[in-house]
């Protein structure tokens, strides 16, 4: 058992430094073809793009739910919720 968790834990070590490897996060990738540079480059940003999109929508997920609250608080059950400053 323990000839078969060292294996496995050695394995799992070498993959997660080649994904660092890969990924780039902790060092750049200097193993790469440097015609890869460009397509990591525009995949890069297209990830972030795409995080952004992601972020908007929710906010604007988020606000439409709480407008939606407020009016069937509202106009439904006539319950008014109004914020005043702290005396």
């Amino acid at each position: 058992m323990d000839v078969f968790t060292s294996t496995v834990w050695r394995e799992l070590v070498e993959q997660w430094v080649e994904l660092r490897r890969v990924v780039g996060f902790f060092a750049p990738p200097i193993g790469l073809p440097g015609w890869m540079a460009p397509g990591l480059a525009i995949g890069a940003l297209l990830a972030l793009a795409l995080a952004a999109g992601v972020a908007l929508a929710s906010l604007g997920v988020l606000l439409s739910a709480l407008l939606v609250a407020h009016l069937v608080l509202d106009r439904v059950f006539g319950v008014t919720v109004a914020l005043a400053p702290p005396r």
